[in-house]
């Protein structure tokens, strides 16, 4: 890999982020930093579920930091609904060097993104599955991308193809 990356998964729940990330991640030989754990971990030590999600990312840019820092790559697994969190990605590689690669993953059929979101189980303990209302919400408050990034339909292609698909890319290459 020429030189450290920091690559951001983004996409609605149940658009195949997380799946995608970890073939990166395995395929790369370099760590996951997923919102939704530490995000869950907060209110496991009874921090209040109304502040967790924007501290959940500032705790994830820390530690990406800290492992940009040591010269490593390191993918992030979030949503990234809004500009102010793509943006904060944005000055993150700039103060660490890092070259910066969007990934968002979107799934276009309405029907497939649904069954994935009624059948998953994450098992993130303290976390409950967030449900297809919910997902609908978050599509209305996503914004729109004023950032370069890479889109992944990820509704027929198997996510091992995508990655190997993708893997050139993020390699650098």
């Amino acid at each position: 890999m020429k030189g450290r990356r920091l690559i951001i998964m983004a996409g609605l729940p149940g658009s195949g982020k997380s799946t995608v990330a970890a073939g990166f991640a395995k395929a790369l030989g370099v760590p996951v930093i997923s919102v939704d754990p530490l995000e869950a971990a907060m209110w496991r030590s009874g921090i209040p579920a109304a502040i967790t999600g924007i501290s959940a990312y500032v705790i994830a840019e820390a530690i990406a930091e800290e492992n940009l820092k040591l010269g490593l790559t390191v993918i992030v697994d979030a949503v990234n609904p809004v500009d102010a969190a793509r943006m904060a990605w944005v000055r993150l590689a700039e103060r660490t060097n890092a070259a910066l690669v969007f990934v968002e993953c979107f799934c276009s059929d309405p029907a497939v993104h649904r069954k994935r979101i009624e059948r998953r189980v994450r098992e993130i303990a303290g976390m409950a599955e967030i449900t297809w209302d919910r997902v609908e919400e978050r599509r209305a408050e996503y914004e729109a991308w004023k950032v370069p990034r890479i889109t992944v339909d990820t509704a027929m292609d198997d996510p091992a193809e995508l990655v190997e698909h993708l893997l050139p890319l993020l390699r650098g290459e």
